[in-house]
């Protein structure tokens, strides 16, 4: 497994339960934060996560991954992505552009992933936006989780 994700240790002043001042969308040393996943994969699956400091579920998208009591995303297949995949073999190398586009007033808009490889006849793409944070205290349709990701970052 790989994970690359961004969050910004300097917003946090209490000392973890990590015995430094590291946090992030769970709490993992009790303190948390806003956190963007840019990836979470491995052969089989791979996720791209928003998360404001209160939703560690996020929204996300890519494909794989799951339990019993929940299935990932499907943003594609296993037949384009995974071991001999006809758009990313996970079998070698390949590239990942992450993008952060801002609106007008510089408040992050999107969080875009392209996943290319050389000799493969198609690229996978996600296209992050209008993410509004914890649903259980904003309103769908809000997009209060851009400006939280964007002050945090």
């Amino acid at each position: 497994n790989a994970a690359l994700y961004l969050t910004n240790l300097q917003q946090n002043t209490n000392i973890s339960g990590c015995f430094d001042y590291y946090c992030d969308a769970n709490s993992v040393c009790n303190v948390p934060c806003p956190e963007i996943d840019v990836m979470e994969a491995n052969r089989l699956a791979w996720h791209s996560t928003l998360h404001t400091l209160d939703d560690r579920f996020g929204k996300g998208g890519g494909y794989g991954g799951g339990g019993p009591e929940w299935s990932g995303p499907r943003d594609w297949n296993s037949a384009q992505y995974g071991p001999n995949g006809t758009c990313v073999d996970t079998n070698a190398p390949f590239q990942v552009a992450a993008a952060f586009p801002v609106d007008q007033d510089g408040i992050l808009s999107a969080m875009t992933i392209t996943l290319s490889q050389a000799g493969r006849p198609c690229n996978l793409s996600l296209n992050l936006r209008g993410y509004d944070g914890n649903t259980s205290k904003w309103k769908t349709g809000s997009g209060h989780g851009m400006p939280e990701l964007t002050e945090a970052l």
